[in-house]
C-alpha cells in the first residue's frame, strides 16, 4: 500500500481523521501527536487546514477538536452511492413493522460490520443514529451471516487472534465458531444468543447480488425472552424473503 500513497500529507491527514471514535469523540493536539509519533506543529497545521474547510470543529470548552459537519455531509452522500440502499431502506423499514423488532442491514468492513440502515418500531426505547457504527463480526448475528461466506483467510486471521469477551456467551473457541459458520452455511441463518449484549439475542442472514456476489446481511434483534426457537425460524424466514428481494433488485 505504501508505494501507492502519492501524497504523503494527505495521509497524514486522512490518519488524524481516522484517530477520532465513538469512544473519543474529542482529540486533543498532543493526543493525536502522541498517538501518530507527528510533531504537534505539523498537526496543528493539519487541524487548522482542515477546520478552515469544515472537516474538523474545535470545541471552545475544553479547546479539543471533533469531527465537522461536513463529514456527515460526505458519510449520507457516500450512503446513497451504494445502488442497492433504496432497496434496502424499504425492505428493513418492512421487515420492521411486520416483526415488531428492531431490524439492521450492514456490510463488511475488515473485522467488522459496518451498520448502513436502522428501523425501529415504535414501541423500541433505544433508537440511536446507526450509521457507520461498527461491530465484531465474530459474535453478531448480523456479523457471523457475512463472515460465513466471506474469505476463508479473512476468518483465520480473526480466529487467530485473541477474541473479546463480550458476555459469559461469547464464543471464544475457534472450533465452535467454525462450527458455527458451518451451519449458518447450511441453514442459511445465523444466531446471536446473547453473545454480545447480555439480554439480546439476534437472528441474521446474509444478502448476495444477482451475481451471488455477498453485499451484506440483514438481522433483527431484542429482548431474549421474544426470539425463542419457533420466534428464530420465523424471524430467519422473514428476513430470508427480503434478502432475495434486495438481490433482485441488484
Amino acid at each position: 500500500m505504501e508505494d501507492k500513497i502519492k501524497v504523503k500529507s494527505l495521509k497524514k491527514a486522512l490518519d488524524i481523521l481516522e484517530c477520532f471514535s465513538l469512544e473519543e469523540l474529542e482529540l486533543g493536539i498532543t493526543d493525536i501527536s502522541k498517538r501518530l509519533d507527528i510533531c504537534k506543529s505539523n498537526v496543528h497545521n493539519i487541524i487548522s487546514t482542515l477546520e478552515a474547510c469544515g472537516y474538523i470543529e474545535q470545541n471552545k470548552d475544553n479547546e479539543k477538536y471533533r469531527l465537522g459537519r461536513k463529514i456527515i455531509k460526505l458519510s449520507h452522500i457516500s450512503a446513497r452511492t451504494i445502488g442497492f440502499q433504496s432497496i434496502v431502506h424499504k425492505c428493513v423499514n418492512e421487515l420492521t413493522g411486520s416483526i415488531g423488532e428492531i431490524v439492521y442491514f450492514g456490510i463488511p468492513d475488515g473485522e467488522n460490520v459496518m451498520y448502513m440502515e436502522g428501523g425501529f418500531p415504535e414501541k423500541a426505547y433505544n433508537i440511536r443514529w446507526i450509521q457507520g457504527l461498527t461491530a465484531p463480526l465474530v459474535c453478531t448475528a448480523i456479523g457471523k451471516a457475512m463472515l460465513a461466506f466471506l474469505d476463508e483467510k479473512l476468518i483465520e486471521t480473526i480466529l487467530q487472534k485473541p477474541l473479546t469477551k463480550f458476555t459469559d456467551y461469547t464464543i471464544l473457541d475457534p472450533e465452535g465458531i467454525k462450527e458455527q459458520l458451518k451451519n449458518i452455511r447450511k441453514f442459511g441463518y445465523s444466531i446471536d444468543n446473547m453473545e454480545h449484549e447480555y439480554g439480546i439475542k439476534c437472528v441474521g442472514v446474509p444478502v448476495f447480488d444477482k451475481n451471488n456476489d455477498l453485499i451484506g446481511a440483514l438481522s433483527t434483534t431484542g429482548p431474549s425472552l421474544r426470539f425463542d426457537d419457533k420466534h428464530i425460524e420465523i424471524f430467519a424466514n422473514m428476513l430470508k424473503e427480503k434478502a432475495e428481494l434486495i438481490k433482485r433488485n441488484t
